[in-house]
């Protein structure tokens, strides 16, 4: 007997008069398109978490960059190295072979940053390239996703703090001595007055003119005011004794902001650089003959121009005030040099470090910088010597430099030729590095 064999309709219509079978059969398409989904869905939640967690990476590595764009001398291999060793050290989670590239720009359409040209950038942006595996959709041939995050960063963002800076210049006769402990450019055998100001000339140009102003006071104090504003200088006064009531410290008026051309150049349309000068090597161009001198004549005492100085900076919301200065420490005139002031010939380093002392009190960064300072002198009754008075008139021991390593602080001399790159960054460590939009 022969057994009919159904054909596909039939069984299918069998299956679906047969309840059981029809669910048996929906529950199946069902589960496999659940299962489908569900997988599609844990990819894209993985990809997803993978593509969160490494634009927060980038934009860590992008901050990473910002710090290192504020050390002096910084460039694009330093940043890029800076930004490599973040990504080493701190790795992004749930991603494989991540790779990132720095570039440096010059961004002034955002308010509140350094300034900047092509040469001196202010801004770090990093972007980032990874892979994600799949497990689901390597079914439909995809078995990674990469992924890719751009973000910027600037080396100083918040609100920035404009600077009012006062040199006080040492230009009393012993700062003719030599220095062979500091590097002068054209200068085989450099004065300690020549240090001083290649110091003052090597700041002024890292600093920036669109926010910080600067001005140079001297000592001893000059018969008439002096305002050179161009080369030949003009004959320099003579000094005359501490305490004159007609004497003149400053050289020129007021503090000068067009010192530098914002690329490192100094600019001798400036009065500032008039008077101190441009040191340049053998056969450069652009050298500068600085129209203050040494000559002294009266000693040297300190604490007068220190209260000039202080009450010469401006008391302005939102700026800090500066005084650097710039001497060997040895502060010792003479009664007569002193106008005969009764008792100011006693404890003159001391009278100094008060001086100094009474301008941090009052809010006044002071930055003590020493050129061959000894361990003895100062005038009768001192209890310090040159290097002390010269340590103890900072502001705090970050703000002493030497030329000495036998008049040094915490172990190892802090020479002048590191001042220049405090004032780069003097700004931006008054504020922080901060992402910005791409």
């Amino acid at each position: 007997m022969k057994r009919k064999v159904s054909s596909v309709p039939e069984v299918l219509r069998r299956m679906l008069r047969n309840r059981r079978g029809a669910t048996t059969f929906i529950f199946a398409g069902m589960a496999a398109g659940l299962v489908g989904v569900a997988g599609l869905t844990i990819d894209v939640g993985r990809i997803y978490a993978a593509k969160s967690g490494f634009d927060a990476a980038t934009e860590s590595a992008a901050l990473a960059g910002a710090y290192a764009l504020q050390a002096a001398n910084a460039n694009a291999a330093s940043v890029q190295n800076a930004v490599t060793a973040w990504n080493t050290a701190y790795p992004a989670a749930n991603v494989t072979s991540s790779t990132a590239t720095a570039t440096l720009s010059c961004v002034t359409s955002t308010a509140n940053l350094p300034a900047c040209n092509g040469a001196n950038p202010n801004a770090v942006t990093v972007t980032q390239t990874a892979t994600v595996t799949t497990h689901f959709l390597k079914a439909l041939g995809m078995s990674s996703v990469t992924l890719t995050s751009t973000k910027k960063a600037s080396k100083a963002g918040g609100a920035t703090t404009p600077l009012n800076v006062m040199f006080v210049l040492d230009a009393t006769g012993s700062m003719g001595d030599s220095d062979s402990n500091c590097t002068v450019p054209g200068k085989s055998n450099p004065s300690r007055f020549q240090c001083a100001l290649y110091s003052i000339q090597s700041t002024l140009k890292v600093m920036p003119t669109s926010m910080d102003k600067a001005g140079l006071m001297v000592f001893p104090g000059l018969a008439t005011q002096y305002s050179p504003t161009s080369h030949p200088c003009a004959t320099y006064p003579n000094s005359v004794p501490y305490f004159t009531s007609t004497i003149k410290y400053q050289i020129g008026a007021g503090l000068d902001a067009t010192y530098n051309d914002s690329a490192g150049a100094l600019l001798t349309t400036s009065p500032l650089i008039q008077a101190v000068g441009i040191y340049k090597a053998s056969g450069e161009s652009g050298s500068l003959t600085p129209c203050v001198t040494n000559k002294g004549g009266q000693g040297s005492f300190l604490a007068e121009v220190l209260g000039k100085a202080q009450a010469a900076l401006p008391v302005v919301a939102g700026t800090q005030n500066v005084i650097i200065i710039l001497s060997d420490g040895d502060f010792s005139a003479s009664l007569s040099q002193l106008n005969n002031k009764a008792g100011a010939d006693k404890k003159q380093c001391e009278q100094a470090v008060t001086a100094a002392q009474a301008a941090t009190a009052a809010g006044t960064k002071v930055f003590s910088v020493a050129y061959g300072a000894s361990t003895s002198g100062c005038s009768s009754g001192d209890t310090r010597n040159p290097c002390t008075t010269m340590q103890a008139m900072a502001s705090d021991a970050s703000k002493f430099y030497t030329t000495s390593s036998g008049c040094q602080l915490n172990g190892s001399p802090n020479p002048p030729s590191k001042l220049p790159s405090v004032f780069q960054a003097i700004t931006s460590q008054l504020t922080k590095p901060r992402l910005l939009v791409n």
